[in-house]
């Protein structure tokens, strides 16, 4: 009997052993660099990084914020970040110039009602006639425009968001295309408000992330992180309204402005990928329209 006991606790202790020495290794998830702009489509990015909903997800992150697009897009380009929050028209140029990237989500907005942020159509205050509309050529600025700027009128260059905020401001423009808080503002400066597009956010990822299975997995798991950020706000807007204003440098009237934000990050809709590349085509921005199964995972 002696002999059954010692014989079944040599191959319990070897049982043990080999599941401990011999279990497969699993990689653990990648640290993800995420690049942001300090706008209000970093929303959920800021409220999850306070509520270490990262962290509980087992995610490794770091948020990277650019002072602009095109730096923010540099980065892209040059492989230093690894996720990042662009808008659809920049997002398919890139991909369409070969930068190895894919849109991962639709982070905002479906419908108008997702979110009180996005794109203004303004006019100047004390203009009656508009002549000229100040926008950013060739990107999502322009893009909007063609859908909102209805009637003969010249579009005039002005890249910078918050100088063609002045110069609408100070009636040297009859009217401009502005996205929040710079909209919200204008119309707070008198400015009269024409039309308004809801906005339109993806997420994108570099396919040497997506190209692992635990790299895959990390970008799931950054969207439940973001999405679960969402409820938490949407539960107590006013929690964050301090941590906003910082983090996404709000100016000060903008500050006690409660900002929406009910959407879920989704699969990017077709018809929202279509329309944006054959605005891309048209214009000549890029030279085939490039195949939805190619762009988005």
């Amino acid at each position: 009997m002696a002999k059954w006991i010692s014989l079944l606790v040599v191959i319990i202790i070897a049982a043990i052993l080999f599941l401990f020495f011999f279990q497969p290794f699993v990689p653990p998830p990648p640290k993800i660099k995420v690049g942001l702009l300090p706008i209000v489509d970093a929303l959920p990015f800021v409220v999850a990084e306070k509520e270490n909903l990262f962290k509980a997800e087992g995610l490794d992150v770091e948020l990277i914020y650019f002072g602009s697009a095109r730096d923010r897009d540099s980065a892209i380009v040059a492989g230093q970040v690894d996720v990042a929050v662009h808008d659809p028209v920049g997002a398919l140029m890139l991909i369409g110039n070969g930068v190895p990237i894919k849109i991962v989500g639709f982070v905002c907005c479906l419908n108008e009602t997702d979110s009180n942020v996005g794109f203004y159509y303004v006019r100047a205050p004390g203009v009656r006639n508009i002549k000229t509309v100040a926008i950013s050529k060739n990107t999502i600025i322009e893009y909007v425009a063609s859908k909102i700027v209805k009637g003969d009128v010249e579009f005039v260059d002005v890249p910078s968001i918050a100088n063609r905020y002045q110069l609408l401001i100070e009636g040297k423009v009859d009217a401009a295309v502005l996205p929040d808080p710079w909209g919200t503002l204008a119309i707070m400066k008198n400015a009269t408000l024409i039309a308004r597009h809801r906005d339109l956010v993806v997420l994108v990822a570099s396919e040497r992330l997506l190209n692992t299975p635990e790299g895959r997995r990390a970008v799931e798991k950054l969207v439940t992180a973001l999405n679960k950020a969402v409820d938490l706000y949407n539960a107590n807007p006013e929690k964050y309204r301090d941590i906003l204003a910082e983090k996404l440098r709000l100016p000060a009237e903008f500050k006690q402005h409660t900002i929406v934000w009910k959407a879920h990050i989704v699969k990017m809709p077709r018809e929202i990928f279509d329309d944006a590349t054959n605005w891309l085509v048209k214009k000549g921005l890029v030279k085939q329209a490039p195949r939805y199964e190619a762009c988005v995972t």
